[in-house]
């Protein structure tokens, strides 16, 4: 499988059509390499939302504009997917359904659409954003093989990739948003750790860049990042391919998954395999005293 990871930067746009233009040459540029799954960062949805003149806006003015662009978003995706052939996660943004959530969409290559929800909201999302969190995870079946969406703050989380392994998700997708560079460590480091003990590929895709009135999305910092488990035939630092921190654009690689997931039967260790030996671990913990 051929994926194309974006470090993408979100922007005001004076029209429709202007954001149009834009999406769809990252789309073509990533096809130009042969990719066949592309992956967009988490409030990369925001741009839906950045039209015209930029004006302030509260934070749940914001929130609101861009569950409202959420059917032309989707839509202006799932007409690239289905153009060009491939698999399109499309960046992620506030929807209302019921209650607000953080929702992205893999779109496929029949125009067909899968929501994947945010599962766990940061105490930001949560505070100042008004948003819930998702009902459950998903593992999508594909052409290419079965994906999975953890986004950003979920990846931090390891018994949702732990389900989502289970499930036989041989690659997970973190499109993730975070604005100061400790963030993007937490995020980066939970990926390595999540690829270790799924014994899996993570690609992490993030939103980087300034955004002049918007809070949601002020400012971002990130690194694009291919990671698998540091195992026989893979990189001992466990790392496949990155990209340049806050630098716009795709990294492309090709990854063999059956040759990262071989790991999970024949790795020097055997993570995946022997996770439900922690259980009989899981005792009263006892507190001792030693002066």
């Amino acid at each position: 499988m051929r994926i194309a990871a974006a470090a993408y930067h979100a922007e005001w746009h004076k029209d429709w059509a202007s954001l149009e233009t834009k999406l769809t040459k990252w789309v073509e540029d990533a096809v130009g390499q042969a990719a066949e799954l592309l992956v967009f960062p988490e409030y990369a949805g925001a741009e839906a939302a950045l039209i015209g003149v930029p004006v302030p806006r509260t934070l749940h003015e914001h929130r609101d504009a861009m569950a409202a662009a959420e059917s032309a978003w989707v839509g202006l995706h799932s007409t690239l997917a289905e153009r060009f052939g491939i698999y399109i996660l499309a960046g992620s943004g506030p929807v209302l359904d019921g209650t607000y959530r953080n929702r992205a969409y893999l779109c496929g290559p029949t125009g067909d659409t899968v929501a994947c929800d945010k599962l766990i909201p940061t105490p930001y999302e949560r505070n100042e954003l008004g948003l819930t969190g998702g009902d459950a995870p998903i593992v999508i079946d594909t052409r290419l093989g079965r994906i999975a969406v953890l986004m950003c703050y979920d990846s931090e989380f390891p018994l949702l990739a732990r389900q989502v392994v289970t499930a036989g998700a041989d690659v997970i997708l973190v499109p993730s948003c975070t604005d100061f560079a400790a963030g993007h460590t937490r995020v980066r480091q939970s990926c390595r750790a999540r690829a270790i003990e799924g014994q899996c590929l993570v690609v992490q895709a993030p939103l980087i860049g300034k955004v002049d009135d918007c809070g949601i999305i002020d400012q971002s910092t990130g690194q694009v990042g291919f990671i698998v488990p540091p195992d026989y035939g893979l990189p001992d630092d466990g790392i496949l391919a990155q990209g340049m921190r806050d630098r716009p654009g795709w990294v492309v690689r090709r990854v063999d998954i059956d040759h990262v997931t071989a790991a999970r039967k024949n790795g020097q260790v055997g993570n995946f395999a022997q996770w439900p030996e922690q259980e009989r671990h899981i005792k009263p913990v006892t507190v001792l005293q030693l002066d």
